[in-house]
């Protein structure tokens, strides 16, 4: 009995308590994390190229 209580709960909270977030929020929220995700893959890769650049005059030495 307590088991089938827990699930109703559960359902009820899902469809009646829950709420979802604007098309625009999403579109939003979106463009910026793919924004930043670009812009710290192109740093990254400047920065693994810099550390390279000074591996290679360090050990040609």
């Amino acid at each position: 009995m307590k088991r089938k209580n827990f699930f109703l709960e559960i359902y009820d909270e899902f469809f009646y308590c829950m709420t979802w977030p604007k098309w625009i929020d999403l579109q939003e929220t979106t463009l910026i994390v793919s924004f930043f995700s670009m812009f710290l893959s192109i740093f990254l890769y400047g920065v693994d190229g810099l550390f390279i650049f000074f591996m290679k005059k360090l050990f040609s030495l």
